[in-house]
């Protein structure tokens, strides 16, 4: 491993015990998450708060991670530029940009099961547009010191199967993500991202989603990182 890709993974486990050591347990973030899903039912202003995963990456976590930056050496400034967000626009003390990626393609991040489907999204047989824009719910550019996209999830919980194949459709993603070419069509947000992170809360009360991540194989784990680039990252909060 290079010193600069053992700098980046060090840099994503402080990240993750930074936010594990604050965020609240599995309960507590249930009931903190639907609250702030109420107020964005309520106030227009919080329209942006609208289902579990928006309020917890927006409304939780990424005030944290703008925390996180600072801590690390960064200036208010520095930190708010380092960070890209999906609906930027409400956090603009801790965010400068939408993570958008300028140049369409044909792809979806979704795990295909019926290449017809795409077909006729391509050819244009369907009420989906043809070309996608890629818009992942965050991620960190310079001045951070390393460029990571994030897909980031709330698990609320469900059976053994359903948090399995929710790991695989989230890690695929990731790195889908990761795998798309730099683009620089856009020069106030480039897309050149080395690094890929699968970001997510487990909220279930037996940590289904952590124990589905835990029972795969190391050689699995460990290739994520090694050879693809993507970075697991799953939180439960203080006490877990």
């Amino acid at each position: 491993m290079t010193s600069e890709k053992a700098s980046a993974y060090e840099f994503l486990t402080d990240l993750n015990q930074f936010l594990n050591e604050r965020m609240a347990e599995p309960k507590a973030m249930e009931e903190a998450v639907n609250e702030l899903i109420k107020l964005g039912q309520v106030d227009p202003k919080m329209k942006h708060l609208c289902s579990p995963e928006h309020a917890f990456t927006r409304g939780i976590a990424m005030p944290l991670v703008n925390k996180f930056l600072i801590g690390s050496g960064l200036s208010q400034q520095e930190a708010c530029e380092s960070l890209l967000m999906e609906g930027w626009a409400n956090y603009k003390l801790i965010s400068s940009n939408t993570p958008a990626r300028a140049a369409r393609h044909p792809f979806d991040k979704a795990v295909v099961t019926d290449p017809m489907k795409i077909y006729a999204k391509w050819s244009g047989g369907s009420s989906r547009l043809p070309l996608t824009q890629s818009c992942p719910d965050f991620a960190l550019r310079s001045p951070c010191p390393h460029k990571v996209v994030f897909e980031s999830k709330y698990f609320r919980g469900g059976s053994t199967y359903k948090a399995q194949k929710e790991l695989v459709t989230d890690l695929y993603q990731a790195f889908f993500y990761r795998g798309l070419p730099a683009n620089y069509d856009n020069p106030k947000r480039p897309w050149d991202y080395d690094y890929s992170c699968l970001f997510v809360f487990d909220a279930s009360a037996d940590g289904a989603f952590i124990d589905a991540w835990e029972r795969l194989p190391s050689q699995v784990r460990e290739g994520l990182w090694d050879g693809a680039n993507v970075y697991t990252m799953v939180i439960r909060g203080q006490g877990a």
